[in-house]
This record gives C-alpha cells, structure tokens and sequence, in this order.
C-alpha cells in the first residue's frame, strides 16, 4: 500500500481543516466561560441526601427555566462536589454553580429563592458561597492559557529536535498546532462552552498526539540506518507508517471507545471535556500518521533535490 502517493491530498485535508477552523473561531467566536469572561460561581451547599440525589442536569433546568428563563444566566455545568470539614471531621456536601454575572442583589435573591424551593431551607445552607469572578481574571486565565500552549509546544519540539532531527521537531510542532485548533473549531461550531477544563484537554491531547507522532519519527530513524541507495524519502516513510500504522489505531481507537462511554453515561460537568479529548484523539491520530511524516519526507526531499542542483554545476566545471 503506498500512502505517500496520496500525501498532497492529506496536507490538502489539513489545509482545508486549518483554515475551516480558523474562520470557525473567528467568524462564529468561541462560546466562552466565565473562566475567560468573568461571572458569578454559587458553592450552594447540600445535606447527604441531597447531593445523593442530584444531578447537574436537575440544576441546570433549575436555572434556565421557568422564572430565571427570562434572565438567560447562561448557567455552565453544574459540579457536584464534597469535601472534609476540618473542625468537625464530617463530610461537607455540596454543589458548584457558575454563571453570567448576577446584576445586583435582585438577580441573586431570584436565584437563590428558586435553589431554596427546590431543595428547601436548611440549616445546612449557612456555609453558602457566592463570589464574583472579575473579568481582568479571565484575560489572565487566557494569556496563561496561550503561553501554556505556546511553552509546551517549544519544548516538544526542542525534545524531538534533540531526540531525532529539528525538521522532525518542527513536522510534530505542525501536527500538534492542527490538533489544538482543530479542537478549537469544533467547540466554535457546536457552540460548546470553552472553559478551563477545555485547555486542560488541549494541552492532553498535545502530549498524546505528539507520542504517535514520536513513534513512526522512531521508525523512520532506524530504517534511515538500513536504508537502501536506490530508496527514496517517500518509499521510506510509506514503509515506516505501514509498520507502525496497526499500533496508532489500535491504540487511539481503545482509547476514544473508553472516553466515548464517559461522555455517554458521565455527568454533565465532564461532557465537554470528554468531547474534547475524542476530537483531540481523533485529529491527533490522523495528524500523526498523515500530516507529520510527510511533512518530513517533503522537506527531505526539496534538500535533496537542492543538494544535487549544487553539485550538477561543480560536475560540469569538472568535465
């Protein structure tokens, strides 16, 4: 089988994903969280029985019917959380709410009088939290986000570099920004919220994806030792992908079925994530196996054929 044949219609598919993606992101915008935009985030506590009860799709009807319809608090997904109360040794339960930032003490006694009747007034809710997330944090959340992005991406590709070659590091470097931005474009498109979570699945499937990509850069190492004269850089990847094409797929397709049941039968505070990381998989896959190895043969081979350009006048001098 010789996939290199058909290597310039997958860059063309990257090419045409990339650009996709870039005109997602930026026509349709991303639907950002209150991470990245600021907000309200409720710690509304809850006895035993309660958090055994709930769920965060019964919280988020909660707040996005009925009489706090008409606010559009554009609630994210509600986190169930527990935690041990250090003074007395018991277990505190409760259940994180974040949203748009509540317009004064109005908006915020509504929310609290629908949360109250549905669960009813405890002594239990003395612990109650509400915070204000400022939006300068969530500019900070951002720029922490894309230098994080930005660092990991430099030291993989200064770790291939040194592990194999820099246009090896730089044919990775490729792949992984088509992974992330890929995520990204789906998520514009599906209108599904961007919140921290999301970059920690961006800057998981950077370090899954570049380990498919590092394992056929292995092979072709050492068939780079055992290569033939008559060989060329495309029969030579072609060979490489074939021999390590099973294990990628086999390995990223047990790896998206187990995500793919999270996603499924998961609570709604992880769906998001899940989603990420199976169209991070997917695209880091298809990216690792298409997009960086003949990315590499390309460079090789113009350095070749430039190569022998010089020595064709120095032959000719010499004759």
């Amino acid at each position: 089988m010789n996939l290199m044949k058909y290597r310039f219609v997958f860059l063309g598919i990257f090419l045409a994903t990339m650009a996709a993606s870039l005109v997602a992101v930026f026509a349709l915008g991303l639907n950002k969280g209150i991470d990245f935009t600021g907000g309200t985030v409720i710690r509304y506590p809850l006895t035993g029985e309660e958090y055994n009860k709930i769920s965060s799709d019964q919280v988020k009807n909660l707040l996005t019917s009925g009489s706090l319809a008409e606010l559009r608090l554009k609630p994210g997904a509600p986190q169930p959380y527990t935690q041990r109360d250090i003074t007395s040794g018991k277990d505190i339960y409760g259940v994180i709410i974040k949203m748009r930032a509540l317009k004064g003490f109005a908006e915020q006694k509504a929310v609290l009088d629908v949360l109250n009747g549905h669960f009813g007034k405890t002594v239990v809710r003395d612990r109650l939290q509400i915070n204000m997330v400022d939006p300068a944090i969530g500019r900070e959340v951002v720029k922490n986000a894309f230098l994080a992005v930005l660092i990991a991406s430099v030291l993989i590709m200064a770790y291939i570099a040194f592990r194999f070659e820099l246009k090896s590091g730089v044919a990775g470097v490729v792949a992984l920004l088509h992974d992330a931005l890929f995520i990204l474009g789906v998520f514009a498109v599906l209108r599904k919220e961007i919140s921290s979570s999301i970059i920690a699945a961006v800057l998981t499937i950077i370090g899954y994806s570049i380990n498919d990509t590092i394992v056929v850069f292995d092979r072709i190492r050492e068939n780079m030792r055992n290569r033939r004269k008559d060989q060329t850089f495309d029969a030579l990847v072609n060979e490489s992908i074939l021999q390590t094409m099973r294990r990628s797929l086999n390995t990223s397709a047990t790896t998206v079925m187990a995500i793919l049941v999270l996603y499924l039968v998961g609570s709604e505070s992880i769906k998001e994530f899940c989603l990420a990381l199976v169209v991070g998989i997917t695209s880091g896959t298809y990216s690792s196996i298409f997009i960086a190895s003949p990315v590499w043969a390309i460079w090789r081979n113009w350095e070749e054929r430039r190569h022998q350009a010089r020595l064709r006048p120095a032959t000719a001098a010499g004759k």
